[in-house]
C-alpha cells in the first residue's frame, strides 16, 4: 500500500494572491500605525518643550544679555534696542575707540528636540558702549574656522580676529579688513590653537602643540616649544597679564606663562575651561567658568577665579550666587572682555 499523501495548505504570500478585503485591512493597519507613531512623536516634543523660548527656540530670535563684573558681583545690564543673539561670538575691547567689539557668527535660533537644528545663522558685528549695542553694516566679515581669538593689537591700534586656521582680520571701526601674514606656521584645525598679543614684545603670539610663533607685523619667528601634549585645550585663551608682563594660557592641568623664552607650567585647581580676560582695575587675570555641579534645566552657577603671583584664588562674590541664564545649546562659552573705559568685565550671554 502506498503511503498516504499529505498536502499542506500554504497561505498566499504574494500581494496579488490576497483577497480585496485582506488587502484593504492591511492598508488600513499600516495607516493606523503611522498615525499613532506621528501622534506619539508630536506629544513627546510638545510635552517636553518648556515655556521658555531660550531652550528650544521660537519663530523669532531672542536677544542675548550683557553682564558686568565689578569685583564684587555680576549685574545684568538692560540693553537699549537691538542686541546680538547667537550662541557663538568673539569679542575684545577696542582701546582706540573705547568700545567693545563683538562678532556674532553662530546660531541665533537653535531648536532642540526631535526635529531640532539651527534655523537662523547670523554673521554680524556689534559694538558695546556700556549702555547699548550698535550693529554695523559691514561689507566684509571674518571667516570662522575652528576656535578663534579676538584681541587688541597695540602695535596696529586695532582689534584683530584670528580664526582657527591662522587667518586674520582687523577692525577699522566700521568694517573688517583681511590681514596678510604670509609664511606663517601651519595651524591644524581644532588642535589646541590659541593666540594672544604680547604687549611687552609688541607681537602677536600663536601657541600650537608643535611650537610657539610670533608675528611682529612684518615676519614670523619661531620662538619656542608649544604647549605640552595633553595640555592644549580646544577652548583655551591666551591673556596678556600686564601686572607681570607675561602671557597666560590655562591648560588642562597647569596654568602656563610666557615671558619671551618658554612656557612655564604652574599648578592650578580644577578650573579647566571657561573664559579669561585681564581685569586692569584689579590688576589680575580673571577666569569665569560654569560650575557644572550647580545647574538646573536653564541655568548654571558661575565660578570666578583670579590669578596673582601666588596662584589662583576663588572669588567669593556677594552676588555670585546669581546664576547666568545658560541654555543647553552650547552657549556656555560666553565671550568676555574688560571694558577699560568703565572699569568692569563684560560677558555676553546668548539666549539662543
Amino acid at each position: 500500500m502506498w503511503p498516504t499523501q499529505f498536502v499542506t495548505a500554504v497561505a498566499p504570500n504574494r500581494w496579488s494572491d490576497r483577497s480585496v478585503r485582506s488587502r484593504l485591512l492591511a492598508i488600513l493597519g499600516i495607516v493606523a500605525l503611522l498615525l499613532v507613531a506621528s501622534f506619539a512623536t508630536w506629544l513627546s516634543i510638545r510635552g517636553g518643550q518648556p515655556a521658555s523660548p531660550t531652550l528650544y527656540g521660537t519663530a523669532q530670535s531672542v536677544a542675548g544679555a550683557a553682564w558686568t563684573w565689578d569685583g564684587s558681583g555680576y549685574t545684568q545690564v538692560a540693553a537699549r534696542g537691538a542686541a546680538p543673539t547667537s550662541n557663538e561670538a568673539d569679542m575684545a575691547y577696542d582701546r582706540a575707540r573705547g568700545v567693545i567689539v563683538l562678532w556674532d557668527h553662530g546660531c541665533a535660533n537653535l531648536v532642540m528636540g526631535f526635529q531640532g537644528g539651527c534655523i537662523d545663522k547670523v554673521n554680524r558685528t556689534w559694538t558695546w558702549d556700556g549702555k547699548s549695542w550698535t550693529q554695523h553694516s559691514t561689507k566684509a566679515n571674518p571667516t570662522a574656522a575652528g576656535r578663534g581669538a579676538m584681541l587688541f593689537d597695540s602695535r596696529l591700534g586695532q582689534v584683530v580676529y584670528v580664526n582657527g586656521v591662522g587667518q586674520a582680520w582687523t577692525w577699522t571701526g566700521t568694517d573688517w579688513t583681511g590681514m596678510a601674514m604670509p609664511g606663517g606656521p601651519q595651524v591644524p584645525r581644532n588642535l589646541g590653537f590659541a593666540a594672544g598679543y604680547d604687549e611687552v614684545r609688541n607681537a602677536l603670539v600663536f601657541a600650537l602643540p608643535a611650537g610657539t610663533w610670533s608675528w611682529d607685523g612684518a615676519r614670523w619667528t619661531a620662538i619656542g616649544d608649544g604647549i605640552q601634549p595633553g595640555e592644549a585645550s580646544a577652548d583655551a585663551h591666551i591673556v596678556f597679564d600686564r601686572a607681570y608682563g607675561r602671557l597666560v594660557y590655562v591648560g588642562s592641568r597647569y596654568t602656563w606663562t610666557w615671558e619671551g623664552g618658554r612656557w612655564n607650567p604652574h599648578d592650578q585647581p580644577a578650573i579647566t575651561g571657561g573664559t579669561a580676560a585681564y581685569d586692569s582695575a584689579r590688576a589680575a587675570v580673571m577666569l569665569v567658568r560654569q560650575d557644572s555641579a550647580a545647574c538646573d534645566r536653564s541655568a548654571c552657577r558661575t565660578a570666578t577665579w583670579s590669578l596673582s603671583s601666588t596662584g589662583w584664588t576663588r572669588q567669593e562674590a556677594a552676588r555670585e550666587a546669581q546664576a547666568f541664564p545658560l541654555t543647553r545649546s552650547g552657549a556656555y562659552a560666553a565671550p568676555m572682555a574688560f571694558d577699560e573705559a568703565r572699569g568692569v568685565a563684560v560677558l555676553f550671554i546668548s539666549a539662543s
